[in-house]
């Protein structure tokens, strides 16, 4: 037996928010492909570019695709390092995190390097 397939076998993953019925074994067919990950071409006549009313619709234009994929994409923001309490999660006292002034003082450089650098990048 494949290293693989044992971790599969063994791997318990949640599915769904939460409950005992949403929790099970890991499967081949559970793990996505790198074809599972390719961006669709959108093939409606039209498309919304936000989160809805009439003002987020836009008329789809079938030679260029590119066009409607472009006005989708929505770049996420720069990533930081917390430089003070934040939350994890979805809420609650369990759920709070404060760095000491060792994590705080690191933070405030990584997010100061990652300014000037314009980076995106992770942690070094």
């Amino acid at each position: 037996m494949s290293a693989t397939r044992k971790f599969l076998e063994t791997r318990t993953t949640s599915y769904g928010r939460g409950g005992a019925g949403n929790i099970g074994k890991e499967t081949s067919d559970s793990v996505p492909s790198a074809a599972d990950l390719i961006t669709p071409t959108l093939k409606a006549n039209h498309y919304t570019t936000g989160r809805g009313g009439t003002g987020n619709m836009a008329r789809n234009d079938p030679l260029h695709p590119e066009l409607a994929r472009a006005s989708q994409d929505v770049e996420a923001p720069n990533p930081r390092d917390p430089e003070g309490p934040h939350h994890y999660g979805r809420g609650g006292a369990a759920n709070i995190s404060k760095p000491n002034e060792e994590e705080a003082r690191i933070a405030r450089e990584r997010n100061a390097a990652r300014v000037r650098s314009g980076s995106r990048g992770g942690k070094k």
